[in-house]
Formats: C-alpha cells, structure tokens, sequence
C-alpha cells in the first residue's frame, strides 16, 4: 500500500481479482518490501577512482577532435590510458558494497561494460571524429552521411575552450551518432509535441499490463515464474499447448516492458525540448547550443516492431540501436580482420562479423548478471556453473540472420513466410532470455507488484513510478 504525506491511497488489494489473489508473497520477501535498512554507501575511495578514470576517459574522448588528427603524442596517449581504464571498469561492479538480493540494481553493471567499449574505441580508432548537421530535405529532418572533410574548417583546427568542451561531451554522452560522422543515416525526430504526448501515453497503456502479466508470473515463494499457472489462474482454460501460449505471451510481455521502457526514459526529457526549443531561439543563444534542444535530434529508439520482415531487420531497424556502434567497432570490425586474416571469402568475413557483433551483444547482457548474482543470491552466477542463458539467446540471433536467406524461401507466404520465421525464431529462444530477467529479484525487481499499485501507477509513467513509489 503505497502511503503519501501519510494518506493512504486508493489501493487495488481491495478489488476481488485473481490477478491480485494469488501469487502471494512470502514472509521473508515482504519483510524485506516494508524494511527500509540502512544500505551500504559507496566508499569515498571508490568515488574518487570513478571521478579519475571518468577523467582519464575524457581525455581519451578529446584527443579524438580534429585538431589532433596528425598528432602521434595524442595517438600515443589514448593507446597508453585504454588497458588501465578497460580493467578499472571491469572490475568496477564487483567493487561496490554486496546489498541485499531484493535491493539490487542491475544499471552499474551495464554502466561498466558500456564505458569498456567506448574506452576500447577512443583506444583504437584512427580518429578523429567530425560532427554533422540535421538537415531539411524536402521538410523533413535527416542525418545523411557525409564525407571525411579533407580540410579543416577553423572551427576544428583552432577551437576555443568552450567549443572544445562541447565536442567532447557531445562525444561523450553520445550513443546512436546522429552528430557523427561515424553515425549511420537516419530521419530525425518528426513528432508535434501532442503527437509525442499522446505517444507516451500508448507506450504507458502497452506496458502497465505487460509488466503486471510478467510480474504476476513470478512465484516470489520458490524465486520462480510459471507463466502457465499464471495464465490458468486468470481464467483460461486448460488444452494441450496452454503452456506454449502462456510462455509465449510471458515472451512477448518481456519484450513489450523492455521495449516500452526504453523509449519511455527517453520520451519524458524529449518532451521538454519542445518548450526550450523556442526559449533557447527566443533568448538569442548561439545556434551550436540552441540546437541541442531541438526535439528533431531526438528521433524514437524503436522503429516499426511488427514489421517482422526478417531477424537482421528486427534487430538492426526495428530494435533500438542504441549500442550499435560498440558492438560493430568491438565485436563485427574485429571478426572479420581476423577472418579476413585467415583468409576467408567475403561472405565468411560478413558471417564472422554478424557473429562477432551477437557475442559482444551476448557478453554486453550476460556481464553484469555476474555482479548482480553474486553471492548471497538465491541463484548465484558462477562462471562455468551457470548456464549464460543471456548470451546464448543473442549469440544464436547470429545463426538465424546468417540461415534466413536459405529458409525464408521455403516457408509458404500462406502460412506467413518471413514473418512466422521472425516471430517463431524469437519465441523460441527468449526463454534463454526471459529466464534470466524475469524471476524475482532479477531485472524488473524495481517494478511493484500488481497487489500494490495504486491509481498512480497507472498515470505516472510507469519507469519513474517504479522509482518514486517504490518501498525499496
């Protein structure tokens, strides 16, 4: 029961629903809902390394403007701080306090393996890097890619302080590379304010009952989900498949959450760009800072997910891109050098590339369950114990994009052609995934369940009630 101001709320438990019934808590985790004990903190040395190696990264970052394109003590000085940065973050997640299993945060584990790539990058790029402008092409706002400038603009060749830090933290902060030059071709952000309200809005209606469907599945008894006893507690009848249907419903709902979540986190800022847009215009800022917040640089993360025209198009448009770029320059660029090494054809090489980029993508998600299942955990993560479900999914994603030219063919369109492919190829490996994530104590811990939302969790959007309202 949520409690604000010491007001009690209006409160689901007192509805007569199955969906509130069952799936009862246990003793043991609902004391730990209603504790609030003092956590750890983070020591004061750590905090210091984190500020020092987050420095040592931005000059890492620096060093790759234009004015040091033909600068070899600059080369030099990325190649020299790569190796103690990458090991420092490595061992970063396992270096914070051990807190109790139900208050974990899985976000510093993805925290450290996102930095390790873009050290791994400034290390070993050539550089450097140009940034590019959104441009209106026939009304509509485009990123198009551009060729490497031969020249220098003064701008890039002699920058003043403040343009300097701007370029770097651009850099930074940056994940698609709309701005860059390494950045892939795209459509900005074409949404009125209303349009991109009332998206929000959607994505709010999709992910309240996917959520609550995958969180009524956990069994927080035995630390388990069962899809199917949840889908027959519900009222569905029992038939042969019932399982099936259930944990591909649970399937869906898993990817729905991650999906609408993602886009979430990232629409709610958007929506203020509409209204500093004009203040930055109106105030006479410089055009270089006035444009960071126009709402066109912001395009969604997720294109059309029910295209399902085939995996290597789920994955590369319809998936967000969001780390892309690491996994392309980390995990692709590398597999194909070395098949190309060992002399393999051209289509060896994109093979081992796609498999390169799945690996990375696999270890990416499979890294910090290790430090989020550490010991004490009902289910720890021990290297060569576990079964790393999460790597295996995406690593066997590689299989079907490289298979599914020679497939897809000889699937009759009757029965759905690509799209039976796409959607049975997925189904059938999530499990490897969703096994992972989605038992108690796993990734969406910070969601409440069901039994305990009240009218606010269905107008607040449900990422940041999952931060506010939580007991945790």
């Amino acid at each position: 029961m949520a409690n604000i101001d010491n007001s009690t709320l209006f409160s689901f438990k007192n509805l007569s629903s199955p969906w509130l019934a069952t799936n009862s808590t246990s003793a043991s985790w609902q004391s730990s809902l209603n504790q609030n004990p003092t956590q750890p903190r983070i020591p004061k040395q750590l905090v210091f390394e984190i500020i020092f190696f987050i420095s040592l990264m931005v000059v890492q970052c620096g060093l790759l403007h234009p004015k040091f394109k033909d600068s070899s003590s600059a080369r030099l000085t990325r190649l020299s701080l790569g190796p103690p940065i990458i090991a420092w973050w490595l061992c970063y997640p396992f270096r914070l306090p051990v807190l109790p299993f139900e208050d974990r945060n899985i976000l510093p584990g993805f925290l450290a393996a996102l930095m390790i790539f873009k050290s791994v990058e400034w290390t070993f790029s050539a550089g450097p890097y140009h940034l590019r402008s959104l441009k209106t092409i026939q009304g509509v706002p485009v990123w198009e890619k551009e060729e490497t400038p031969t020249k220098l603009s003064p701008e890039d060749s002699n920058p003043d302080l403040g343009s300097f830090a701007l370029w770097t933290t651009l850099l930074f902060t940056s994940q698609r590379g709309f701005r860059w030059s390494w950045g892939p071709a795209g459509k900005g952000n074409e949404n009125s304010f209303l349009k991109a309200l009332l998206e929000l809005i959607r994505l709010q209606a999709i992910l309240l009952p996917c959520i609550g469907f995958v969180l009524y599945c956990q069994d927080r008894a035995n630390l388990n989900f069962d899809a199917r006893k949840a889908l027959l507690s519900l009222g569905v009848p029992s038939f042969p498949g019932v399982g099936l249907l259930a944990n591909g419903l649970h399937s869906a709902c898993t990817m729905f959450v991650i999906c609408c979540s993602i886009e979430m986190m990232s629409a709610i800022p958007v929506l203020t760009t509409y209204l500093l847009y004009p203040i930055t215009k109106a105030i006479g800022l410089p055009t270089k800072l006035s444009e960071l917040a126009n709402p066109a640089n912001f395009p969604p993360q997720f294109g059309p997910l029910f295209e399902l025209s085939s995996l290597a198009h789920f994955w590369g448009k319809s998936w967000h891109q969001k780390f892309r770029r690491p996994f392309l320059f980390c995990g692709g660029k590398p597999a194909m050098a070395l098949a190309r090494l060992l002399g393999g054809s051209s289509n060896i090489q994109k093979a081992c590339g796609v498999m390169g980029v799945f690996a990375l993508s696999g270890v990416f998600h499979e890294y910090p369950m290790y430090a989020f299942q550490q010991e004490p955990h009902p289910y720890p993560r021990q290297p060569f114990k576990t079964l790393p479900g999460s790597f295996l999914f995406f690593f066997l994603q590689s299989f079907g994009v490289i298979f599914e030219p020679f497939i897809i063919p000889y699937i009759p369109k009757k029965l759905g052609g690509a799209k039976l492919w796409t959607i049975s190829f997925l189904f059938l490996t999530a499990p490897l995934f969703t096994r992972d994530i989605c038992r108690p104590s796993g990734m969406f811990n910070q969601y409440r369940p069901p039994q305990e939302w009240t009218w606010l969790d269905l107008v607040v959007p449900a990422p940041l009630a999952a931060r506010i309202f939580s007991n945790k």
